[in-house]
């Protein structure tokens, strides 16, 4: 039975508990809330607010800096061309851990998911809520001056300024190649303006007065060819790193389970407690895998980017067997649990 089926009958339902007092389109927009199914494209921008902030557990004044009349949905994926471009090369940095071979192995992922940071996607402005340490996040993604220069961090992202807004750090980080916004703070509204802004950053990392260093060019050369369609999979991955159902069905965070359902505990397993988890996203053009041990549940990831409120836009799924093919286009993204 398909969703819009079930909304009608749900709504026929709450008509006639009603004694037939709900009209069936208030008993239909009921239903939708209901089953996860709000008809988000109709709703004015001051009620898609709440609902944004019941999937990323953002701030309601970072959500409210994200969403205006023009944008698309919950504003999780409205960006240009170039921005989903950095975005898609950042999900080569968050995606790929404790991974040993390959271009992106030496970019340091590392620790960056068990700070467990809220996603704020804004119009061209990607801004990573890390309320507990934002500089050592930074340090996860960021280069340093010295002769390994371009030997770990995401190519061509430097940093710009660094202020202090509501008493919390922000690094406002761009990336040179697309000329795209990240901004990492430990500000809960994700301000983009504050106090004490310095260009010089605390530590000794590439700011926007270094060109791209030949290591930078080398890696990026490396990378495979990323299509359209691809390049909008791997930024809504990004876009839902730690997304959470409202209606507490799923949750993408790659390091642990934040509706604590039993059943995920087998997700930590002795090789993963020892060692780490391991993650791997790669591909090339059209199709792309992800592959992984420990969080989030495969099924969980495939719902979160094909979900009717908050997933990507014409966004469907496959299964076989454990196996999830998320569709867009012409392009998709295998979801495999394990190593092999």
């Amino acid at each position: 039975m398909t969703l819009a089926r079930d909304i009608v009958n749900l709504a026929r339902r709450i008509q006639r508990e009603s004694g037939g007092a709900t009209p069936f389109r208030q008993a239909r927009l009921s239903a939708a809330r209901e089953l996860g199914a709000l008809p988000v494209h109709t709703m004015a921008p001051a009620d898609r607010m709440p609902l944004r902030v019941a999937y990323t557990g953002e701030n309601e004044t970072a959500a409210g800096s994200a969403i205006s009349g023009d944008t698309q949905g919950l504003g999780l994926d409205d960006c240009s061309d170039d921005h989903r471009t950095f975005r898609a090369l950042l999900a080569l940095a968050l995606f790929n851990g404790n991974v040993h071979t390959g271009p992106t192995a030496r970019w340091n992922y590392s620790v960056v998911a068990s700070y467990d940071p809220v996603m704020s996607p804004r119009r061209d402005h990607l801004v990573m809520v890390a309320v507990r340490a934002p500089e050592n996040v930074a340090t996860r993604l960021l280069d340093t001056e010295g002769d390994e220069a371009g030997s770990r961090g995401v190519p061509g992202l430097r940093h710009e300024v660094s202020y202090t807004c509501h008493e919390r750090t922000s690094l406002r980080l761009r990336h040179l190649p697309t000329n795209a916004l990240l901004t990492i703070t430990g500000d809960p509204a994700g301000c983009p303006l504050g106090e004490k802004r310095s260009h010089t950053p605390l530590r000794r990392y590439l700011t926007v007065d270094h060109s791209l260093t030949g290591p930078e060019r080398r890696a990026l050369a490396e990378i495979p060819p990323i299509s359209a369609d691809a390049s909008t999979l791997l930024a809504g991955l990004v876009a839902r790193y730690n997304l959470v159902d409202r209606r507490g069905h799923w949750a993408t965070s790659l390091s642990w389970d934040p509706l604590e359902r039993p059943e995920t505990e087998r997700k930590m397993e002795p090789e993963v407690i020892r060692h780490g988890a391991v993650h791997r996203l790669w591909g090339a053009g059209d199709s792309w895998t992800f592959q992984w041990t420990g969080y989030p549940e495969s099924r969980d990831l495939a719902l979160a980017l094909t979900h009717r409120e908050a997933g990507v836009k014409c966004a469907g799924f496959t299964r076989h067997g454990d196996t999830y093919t998320v569709a867009l286009g012409t392009a998709s993204l295998v979801l495999r649990e394990g190593r092999s």
